[in-house]
């Protein structure tokens, strides 16, 4: 009878030994940080990261086509960059990166140009995934001499990238773009003073 108890209490003891082992297992497999190789990765696996992860990547491409000097800014306050580096012609250039499906708007355009004076850089970029380039966004890029890598650039890059091409992938990332007609006056509004008073919406001033 004890040899029949100590038996069983053994396998008893044996399966939570095991139980234990595997449940830290599936516990250290679950917090283990994934890692994505880049040249597996295609503008799909693009579209589905969040904007951290996005910068990551494009930290990690950047570095991978050849700029040795690349850093990435404090994600709690950046000044409109999330990666600074320097290209082959020794400029710095900062980073904009938008991971977005549909269309970038005029604020990636203004973070950016607002970053290239904070970090005293030569050159902006924004790097989007996103489909669409609003019209807005095209001439305040041309007339703030932000250049803007869309999801077509994003693709040529990536190509360069895995055919070990790294000189054409820098060559797309700096090269400027064409410039976008743009009239800085259409945005302006004259407002027609009666005489002896200036007015504007609920306010005036009587001269």
């Amino acid at each position: 009878m004890i040899e029949f108890f100590s038996s069983h209490l053994y396998i008893a003891m044996v399966a939570i030994a095991f139980i234990l082992l595997l449940t830290f297992w599936l516990v250290y497999k679950k917090n283990r940080r994934k890692r994505y190789d880049l040249s597996k990765m295609t503008l799909d696996d693009i579209d589905k990261m969040d904007g951290y992860e996005f910068e990551d990547y494009l930290y990690v491409l950047l570095r991978a086509i050849g700029y040795e000097q690349i850093y990435q800014t404090k994600k709690s306050r950046d000044y409109g960059a999330d990666l600074l580096f320097i290209d082959r012609t020794n400029q710095k250039t900062v980073v904009q990166a938008k991971r977005y499906l549909e269309k970038v708007g005029l604020s990636a355009v203004q973070e950016v140009y607002a970053a290239q004076a904070f970090y005293e850089a030569n050159s902006a970029l924004v790097i989007t995934s996103a489909k669409h380039i609003s019209e807005p966004c095209l001439k305040l890029a041309t007339a703030a001499n932000v250049k803007i890598i869309d999801r077509e650039d994003l693709g040529e890059i990536i190509h360069a990238f895995k055919k070990k091409n790294f000189e054409r992938a820098q060559e797309i990332v700096e090269v400027p773009d064409e410039p976008v007609g743009y009239t800085s006056e259409d945005s302006l509004t004259a407002n027609n003073d009666k005489r002896g008073l200036i007015q504007a919406g609920d306010y005036y001033y009587k001269i």
